[in-house]
């Protein structure tokens, strides 16, 4: 730890994973896809994809909160399933070191499908550790309609001492590029200010957000690295938000 590693290059005692592969829990994401993508697919109305786009995000904070980590895949490792609604979904380790898994999922009917990749990152600090997935998702809908999305990262508390804890953390931002409509989600808006006589504001299972009209939106390398890649850029207060033309 002190070169400088990730977490993802060092042995980590047994005890803390789960009886899983990394491409076995990334499906845990895209649990309600059937509900809410399909409910989306199912609309005219763009805004409302979008709208329905970040509920299906949310949803994944509920299902993959955990404490426990999975297993690296071989590479080349594969998997392949479906929901019950006849939803398949189909991943691949496609990278060790960094650890990267390229996914697709595709509507029983074609009505969308959704893509893209993830890098499992995780860094330590001193009583904690902050992992997330970093890479782009993708969906396409049947008439052209392109979302592009991040999800948050999970920060574990009380790893040396102290209560044990697991907290959404950072924000996610959706990008309509056919409609140059954003949207962005900050989740954990609890704060502690003052030395003296402290205080705290918001709270820690709090998501807050905003749709706008985005002065540009780019598919450039340096946005997308910007936006969703290992270094990504969170924004922790709607207030940051730089680029809102309505």
């Amino acid at each position: 730890m002190l070169k400088g590693l990730s977490i993802s290059h060092i042995s980590l005692p047994i005890k803390i994973f789960e009886p899983r592969s990394s491409i076995q829990r990334i499906c845990d994401l895209w649990t309600f896809a059937p509900k809410y993508l399909r409910q989306a697919a199912e609309t005219d109305d763009h805004l409302e994809r979008l709208k329905l786009v970040v509920a299906f995000t949310i949803s994944s904070i509920y299902m993959c909160c955990s404490q426990h980590k999975p297993f690296n895949p071989l590479l080349g490792e594969t998997l392949q399933g479906q929901f019950d609604d006849g939803t398949k979904f189909y991943c691949e380790h496609t990278s060790h070191h960094p650890p990267v898994s390229n996914f697709l999922i595709e509507d029983r009917d074609g009505l969308y499908k959704m893509y893209g990749y993830y890098e499992v990152t995780g860094k330590m600090g001193g009583n904690h550790f902050v992992s997330g997935l970093r890479g782009p998702n993708n969906i396409v809908f049947k008439d052209g309609q392109h979302i592009r999305f991040g999800f948050p990262s999970y920060k574990l508390g009380g790893t040396v001492m102290g209560e044990r804890t697991v907290e959404t953390y950072g924000s996610c931002t959706f990008e309509d590029l056919t409609n140059k409509t954003k949207a962005m989600l900050v989740a954990n808006t609890f704060k502690k200010t003052g030395w003296i006589s402290r205080a705290s504001t918001g709270c820690k299972d709090e998501v807050q957000g905003v749709i706008y009209k985005s002065n540009d939106i780019t598919g450039s390398k340096e946005s997308i690295k910007k936006l969703y890649e290992k270094d990504c850029e969170f924004i922790h207060d709607i207030k940051d938000i730089k680029d809102i033309k309505k």
